[in-house]
């Protein structure tokens, strides 16, 4: 039998019917409701119209998750509780609940790394960073929550507030929307430069990375600000967690452009490993369907 998935994020909910070989059958999706209610009428007709083709469901939420109760907690992107046992039929099939960033990083590790790494992280990079932690093969999870990378305090900078009131998190210096707000910056200090140019057929902060633009020497510190700090914040958890690889995924994953090249630069630059190799880095591969995806495969492949 099949999983019916979805993926909750703060303006969209993807969801789609997956079958045991992670293959997407269909998918579709629709707006984040405005309230646990209506969210969960909206989720059960969808229930109803494939209950006779699913044996599972499977849920990623954009927070903090209560999985032995079924319930979704809080995140800073949607903001109401969800008691997901008040679904319909909810005896009838078997239910699982997680959080995005772990539901996208158990995708790329069964779809593309499972025979290769048995200790992986995957970083999600957006409004803010969202993660995920492989450990001997299986989600780290703590006592439920562990894997929000976004919210280590890595920054300098203390200016901002960030989530629950957090000063100088990694997400707020690292974040894909801390790049597009810097070319946006950047942009009005020189409209004629190659990167402005480059943005405003993009419009994506990830051009920053582009290392065929030639550019100006503020250009040049912001982009080397940035990549170090992700640099940074990759070396602190290779020392905790001394995995083998990182996923960097997102939004920007469609075009990264030479992120990667940067970061593994700057360590190689900045940091030495006389007795061990810093971890492979890769762009995530799955899209905008990896969520839906990864949720399948946790149900498939973890016991409830």
């Amino acid at each position: 039998m099949n999983c019916l998935s979805f993926d909750v994020g703060g303006t969209t909910v993807k969801y789609g019917l997956i079958n045991s070989s992670h293959k997407v059958l269909k998918k579709d999706k629709f707006p984040t409701p405005a309230n646990e209610e209506e969210l969960i009428y909206l989720f059960s007709k969808i229930i109803e119209d494939n209950l006779s083709d699913i044996s599972k469901i499977s849920v990623a939420m954009p927070g903090y998750v209560s999985v032995a109760n079924n319930k979704y907690l809080y995140g800073p992107h949607l903001q109401y509780d969800i008691d997901f046992s008040k679904l319909t039929n909810f005896s009838e099939y078997d239910f699982y609940l997680d959080n995005d960033g772990n539901v996208a990083a158990y995708c790329e590790y069964i779809l593309n790394y499972k025979n290769k790494y048995s200790n992986l992280i995957m970083l999600t990079f957006g409004t803010g960073v969202g993660g995920g932690i492989i450990s001997e093969g299986k989600l780290l999870r703590g006592q439920g929550n562990a894997g929000e990378i976004g919210h280590m305090l890595t920054s300098n900078d203390r200016e901002v507030e960030g989530d629950s009131g957090k000063r100088g998190s990694f997400e707020l210096s690292v974040a894909a929307s801390v790049w597009t707000k810097k070319c946006m910056e950047l942009t009005k200090k020189n409209h004629d430069s190659e990167l402005s140019k480059k943005f405003a057929i993009k419009n994506v902060g990830s051009v920053l990375f582009d290392n065929e633009l030639s550019l100006t020497n503020s250009e040049t510190a912001v982009r080397d600000e940035i990549i170090q700090n992700i640099s940074n914040g990759l070396l602190s958890l290779f020392e905790i967690f001394d995995n083998e690889a990182f996923v960097l995924g997102g939004t920007m994953s469609s075009e990264p452009f030479d992120l990667i090249k940067l970061i593994q630069s700057d360590i190689k630059n900045r940091f030495k490993f006389p007795s061990r190799n810093f971890p492979n880095i890769f762009i995530a591969s799955e899209g905008e369907d990896s969520g839906i995806i990864g949720a399948a495969a946790l149900a498939f492949n973890e016991q409830n």
